[in-house]
């Protein structure tokens, strides 16, 4: 938690340095704030637990068990970390539910495009070469990469869609 407590802010400011050249002083706080928080209280105990729950079956440090286990974290675990990041991130902002999920269905297929490449080869490496007590250090410094990238796409707007009915209401009127 610790770790996520200084990564996932810092992972904001940098996104935003990256992007637009922020300096610190003009970096949006309140953004950074909101990451720590979802990283720390939110993100940080979830992902320590699932590594704890799947390191009991899978005992063996064969590259084949090593890449199977990175598969499966991939297709179970990163979906619902990726949904439950933009929503949970979307009511740190006090946005309606709607919007928040108007915001995982517009998110979600694109970064999950680019995690199903990322999280797995990382994985594989963290499950094959690094020591079961050195896990979490190794998964905090690829979730940094990781955690920028994320920052990125929750900064980009999402297309607010009318219904339809909406567009007919428009055309009636002209």
């Amino acid at each position: 938690m610790v770790s996520y407590a200084v990564i996932w802010p810092t992972c904001s400011i940098t996104q935003e340095y990256i992007e637009n050249g922020t300096t610190i002083q003009h970096a949006d706080w309140s953004k950074a704030a909101r990451f720590g928080i979802f990283g720390t209280f939110f993100m940080a105990p979830v992902f320590y637990g699932w590594m704890q729950f799947t390191s009991k079956f899978f005992k063996r440090k064969t590259l084949s068990t090593c890449i199977l286990r990175a598969a499966v974290e991939q297709i179970s675990y990163s979906p619902l970390a990726m949904a439950y990041f933009f929503f949970g991130m979307s009511l740190l902002e006090m946005k309606p539910i709607k919007t928040c999920l108007n915001e995982v269905r517009e998110k979600f297929w694109p970064t999950y495009k680019i995690g199903v490449v990322f999280w797995p080869t990382a994985q594989t490496i963290n499950f094959y070469f690094v020591s079961e007590k050195n896990r979490i250090v190794f998964v905090s410094c690829a979730s940094f990469i990781w955690t920028i990238y994320l920052a990125h796409m929750k900064a980009k707007a999402i297309n607010v869609k009318k219904p339809k009915y909406d567009k007919i209401e428009e055309a009636e009127s002209d």
